[in-house]
């Protein structure tokens, strides 16, 4: 099981109207190992604040929820001279309501479905740097100005670099930072048992 605090910053499109936003999250998950090369793994959270603009005005977006679906196949283990290799596919789900001028309320919907890979090498079994690249997409349902409009994501991926740790007693570290395509940056503490 684990916890983790994300933040992500990209850019919205709906139709020809750009809106970029970020949004901070936390969120809990459980992921359970089935035989040696898969795992599946279910998490539910809160979007916990975020923003968005459009033309010049800025609208608040309250907290929500989220939820998310992964399933990652580890073909390379890591073991001897070669890295580990996790291919993963994940389906996620977020709601918020924004608030806009004079405190108009919409609610923002997203769905995603991306596809990820990441490679890196374990050190002395305790730390693990990687590299990772995700492909994404999915709809974005809002209301703005009191129509509802359909909209997705500019940037459909991101490359991130990440580094785990191994700790007694079960314990595992996690940050990864996004700085190409979509950006984001996570820290996740774990518990294995």
């Amino acid at each position: 099981m684990a916890a983790a605090y994300g933040w992500l910053s990209s850019e919205l499109r709906f139709g020809d109207v750009s809106a970029p936003f970020y949004q901070r999250s936390v969120a809990v998950s459980l992921t359970r190992r089935l035989g040696s090369a898969w795992t599946v793994t279910a998490g539910a959270g809160a979007v916990i604040g975020g923003g968005l603009s459009v033309g010049g005005v800025e609208y608040v977006m309250d907290p929500g929820w989220l939820a998310r679906f992964a399933a990652t196949w580890i073909p390379l283990d890591g073991s001897g001279p070669w890295p580990f290799l996790a291919l993963s596919g994940s389906l996620a789900a977020s709601g918020v309501n924004t608030t806009g001028p004079g405190g108009q309320k919409a609610p923002l919907t997203s769905l995603d479905a991306g596809l990820s890979v990441a490679a890196g090498k374990s050190i002395a079994g305790i730390v693990a740097p990687y590299v990772g690249a995700k492909v994404f997409g999915g709809p974005v349902f809002w209301s703005l100005g009191g129509t509802s409009t359909t909209g997705t994501d500019v940037a459909h991926w991101q490359v991130a670099f990440g580094l785990s740790a191994n700790l007694p007693l079960g314990i595992d570290l996690l940050v990864e930072w996004a700085p190409f395509g979509a950006q984001s940056a996570v820290g996740q503490v774990g518990w294995a048992f």
